[in-house]
């Protein structure tokens, strides 16, 4: 085991400063966004934040966004001061992808109930990882009773709303509770089957970027090249740096997902749907 060796190499990044800069436009669009209660706009988001489990959505799609703003800023600060090493800058486009991913998915169809109704699954598989969370802690006993009166809390509490939010959207709380299936549910965002091409790039980065994630060697090998091979016994001691090629693709097709998440919230804020 060794650490990083610097190449002295300069990454070319090629026009990916140009996404940088269209992020940053987004977000500062996002944050002039008039108040709805202030300027009475009949928007998708007025009229969804008005009915059972319409806040849910956009409280969600907030927050999505704020973590892949949060990590991208942060893959910005890295190539700028640490560099692009083997393994970092990959684990910061994951989280990007995934959070824009979510956002997206939450706000794409224009069906409202719909919207809702993705929000409202959100939050529960959001309640039931802390719930997953605190149960690791029912094996000391002063936690016990301490869980106990929580959990009678969240049932009569949380849960009831829950259920009565997905009775009143025609759901059963057992199809909400459902993990959402990132690589499933990536092909059927309208701006993807728009561009029928993109699905598999989009499904494949995901599966690269989860790969980086887990550590595993497949995805390395996919994402650097070799500089320096030794043959050793039974295989080869290599120097790996970071193939600009293929991250500047992975993150492009990242921000294609992060634009088109903060471009569809800036419609539905100041658009009815189009339906």
């Amino acid at each position: 085991m060794r650490s990083s060796i610097p190449t002295g190499e300069t990454m070319d990044l090629g026009n990916l400063p140009v996404y940088w800069r269209l992020i940053a436009q987004e977000f500062r669009k996002l944050e002039a966004l008039p108040s709805l209660a202030s300027n009475r706009i009949l928007s998708a988001r007025a009229f969804d934040e008005a009915q059972p489990a319409g806040h849910r959505t956009y409280m969600g799609v907030t927050r999505y966004l704020n973590v892949a703003r949060d990590n991208h800023e942060a893959l910005l600060g890295l190539l700028e001061h640490h560099g692009a090493t083997m393994w970092a800058p990959w684990s910061l486009l994951r989280p990007t992808f995934e959070s824009s991913f979510l956002a997206a998915w939450l706000l794409d169809p224009e069906d409202g109930r719909e919207r809702r109704a993705r929000g409202l699954r959100c939050e529960i598989v959001d309640a039931h990882e802390q719930r997953k969370y605190r149960a690791e802690f029912k094996v000391l006993q002063q936690a016990k009773d301490l869980l106990a009166a929580s959990e009678k809390k969240w049932e009569s509490g949380s849960l009831k709303t829950y259920r009565t939010e997905a009775a009143a959207l025609g759901r059963t709380f057992d199809q909400l509770r459902q993990r959402i299936d990132v690589a499933g549910e990536l092909p059927k965002l309208s701006f993807v089957r728009e561009q029928k091409q993109l699905s598999p790039f989009l499904v494949a980065t995901w599966r690269q970027l989860s790969g980086f994630e887990h550590g595993f060697g497949w995805a390395l090998l996919s994402g650097t090249d070799r500089k320096v091979e030794v043959e050793i016994p039974g295989g080869v001691d290599a120097q790996l740096v970071i193939n600009d090629e293929s991250f500047v693709n992975a993150a492009k097709t990242t921000y294609f997902l992060l634009l088109n998440a903060c471009e569809m919230l800036v419609r539905r804020h100041t658009e009815p749907s189009r339906k």
